[in-house]
């Protein structure tokens, strides 16, 4: 499956979406149902794109609220129980 996205002159964005039906119908179907949820996230994503902030510090209540820009952030994560 190939998805691809194109932002319109007006601000509106068109994403497609080519891929081959093949199997059994369910297996059709469980391609359309992947192939429309991998749209869905491409949409958010370039929906949460104009959210999101270039760095620049935020002022809110006279307090500066800082970001790291598009820096990739690590995490960890915990292995066996807490306490």
């Amino acid at each position: 499956m190939a998805t691809q996205y194109k932002v319109e002159a007006d601000g509106s964005v068109t994403i497609t979406m080519n891929f081959k039906p093949e199997g059994s119908m369910l297996e059709q179907e469980e391609q359309i149902a992947q192939a429309l949820s991998e749209m869905g996230r491409m949409a958010t994503a370039l929906s949460l794109q104009k959210f999101d902030t270039d760095g620049r510090p935020v002022v809110v209540d006279n307090v500066k609220h800082t970001s790291r820009g598009k820096e990739k952030k690590a995490t960890r994560r915990r292995t066996g129980k807490s306490k």
